[in-house]
Formats: structure tokens, C-alpha cells, sequence
């Protein structure tokens, strides 16, 4: 039971899961619309969207924040 306390006061204290950031990387392709991909990172999202540019200069992205209002 102590250590069941102590993990959940730990949590509370250090709530490292809110802290974390999402990104959005939103794909366009000329004539087609838009693709959403949520991503865990901003470097991962500038990754892939670089990979996705490179198919076709038709082809582009934009990494975006996602915005948490509380």
C-alpha cells in the first residue's frame, strides 16, 4: 500500500504525461485537399514532411502545435 501511495503522489507531483507536446503535420497535394497526421515530436513531423515534399514540388506540408485551451 506505501509504495502504491508513494508512485500516486509521484504522478501528481510530476505529471510529465501533460506536459507533453503534440504536432500535427498537415500534407497538401495540389487538387487533392489536406491529410492530418498526428505526430509526437516536432523533429519526427519535419521528417516526414520533408519526405513528403521530395515525391513532388506539388507536394507540401506545415508542422503545426496543437493548441490545448484548458
Amino acid at each position: 500500500m506505501k509504495h502504491i501511495a508513494l508512485a500516486l503522489l509521484t504522478f501528481l507531483f510530476f505529471p510529465t504525461a501533460s506536459i507533453a507536446e503534440n504536432y500535427f503535420l498537415i500534407l497538401t497535394k495540389k487538387g487533392t485537399g489536406l491529410e492530418r497526421i498526428k505526430m509526437a515530436n516536432l523533429n519526427d513531423c519535419k521528417d516526414l514532411g520533408d519526405q513528403w515534399s521530395s515525391v513532388s514540388r506539388k507536394h507540401t506540408y506545415v508542422c503545426l502545435k496543437e493548441n490545448k485551451s484548458d
